[in-house]
């Protein structure tokens, strides 16, 4: 579809769910695209991001309204490592056009925590999702065979604890859309997340979590995949995964550079996709 159409389409939903590949170049650009589009149209809208985490919500509000500088915000908003290239463009951007920006999920260091089964410190526990669902569903099998292959030895228990940190991450950024779009009840608001890919992916992790809180909510999920340079998509594997699929070519991968679903485990410290 053209992209006016694409725009069109997203401007009947609630919740726009951006998934990406973290290191493509150009599926940032669209990203960004996208959130244009839709302010242009004259949507009053909210970015929510993976890429921020709840405890820096302070630290985010307060250079989106000027009260600190680009530095101070980068030096105390633990961004991830490729935040000035991918991210950088969406948050001046928001903060140019006086765009709300939730940081999301929940601190890498509690995901970390619940992933190597330690205690979460008592000062954390705010940052925990109300409800916190861990189901042996599509979800489940689909990041069995993802992560099967970095489990080593002890990988049952490992990946249960993997697992029960990946959804800890969904639950916490479903609570922080469905909270604002709530609290903002009064008059329409449009929450685009962004997301990895997989936390969006045939409508699960996020997704699901999100629907499960607020049923009514109209939802879009946005998928991006990469091909090689005069590659061909594979169009029949991709029609459940998305309402949409961003088709665009891969990035040239540099030397010990990880990519695709493994460049998000690089990206977080508890491994998770």
């Amino acid at each position: 579809v053209e992209m006016a159409h694409l725009i069109d389409e997203l401007t009947h939903c609630d919740v726009v769910f951006l998934g990406e590949q973290h290191d493509n170049d150009s599926g940032h650009v669209f990203q960004l695209q996208v959130i244009q589009g839709l302010v242009d149209r004259g949507l009053d809208l909210v970015i929510s991001t993976e890429q921020f985490e709840r405890d820096v919500q302070g630290v985010v509000d307060d250079y989106l309204c000027g009260r600190i500088a680009e530095e101070a915000f980068v030096a105390s908003s633990r961004p991830w490592p490729n935040y000035q290239q991918h991210y950088r463009p969406i948050i001046e951007y928001a903060r140019e056009k006086n765009i709300p920006v939730l940081a999301a999920n929940i601190p890498r260091r509690l995901a970390s925590d619940v992933a190597a089964s330690k205690p979460v410190d008592l000062l954390d526990l705010a940052f925990m999702p109300r409800t916190v669902t861990t189901p042996e569903d599509a979800y489940w099998f689909k990041f069995q065979s993802t992560m099967k292959d970095h489990m080593g030895a002890d990988g049952a228990e490992k990946l249960n604890l993997f697992y029960k940190s990946q959804c800890l991450k969904d639950d916490a950024m479903a609570e922080a859309i469905t909270d604002y779009l709530a609290v903002n009840s009064h008059k329409r608001k449009v929450v685009v997340h962004l997301c990895g890919h997989f936390h969006s992916d045939f409508g699960l992790g996020t997704v699901a979590r999100v629907v499960q809180r607020s049923p009514l909510l109209r939802t879009a999920v946005i998928t991006m995949e990469s091909i090689p340079d005069k590659g061909k998509p594979d169009l029949v594997n991709m029609s459940q995964r998305a309402h949409y699929v961003f088709w665009t070519v891969a990035n040239p991968v540099k030397e010990n550079e990880p990519s695709g679903e493994i460049a998000e485990t690089a990206n977080d410290s508890d491994k998770n996709p």
